[in-house]
């Protein structure tokens, strides 16, 4: 879904479901908890704030139909994973 709107990123995608099933039942909540990392060189510039209300926004189709309960997210450019990795 966001790699259309996202050309040359690289993604590491975790499907985290699996350790929040107890917690999904008591809320009666089934969807999906992803933590997802993307590296982009189209964020270079972008406030952190505005690259996840861009992704969020990219979304929002599954956040409205409840297939995403939770979305951990890590947006860098390639100079900021560059940059943490050595560190």
């Amino acid at each position: 879904m966001l790699a259309p709107a996202l050309p040359g990123a690289r993604f590491d995608m975790r499907d985290d479901t699996h350790k929040h099933l107890e917690h999904n039942i008591e809320v009666d909540h089934h969807g999906a908890h992803f933590f997802v990392k993307i590296v982009w060189q189209g964020f270079e510039g972008m406030p952190r704030l505005n690259r996840h209300r861009l992704i969020f926004g990219l979304l929002e189709q599954q956040w409205n139909a409840k297939q995403i309960h939770s979305l951990s997210l890590r947006l860098m450019t390639e100079e900021e994973a560059t940059k943490t990795l050595r560190e």
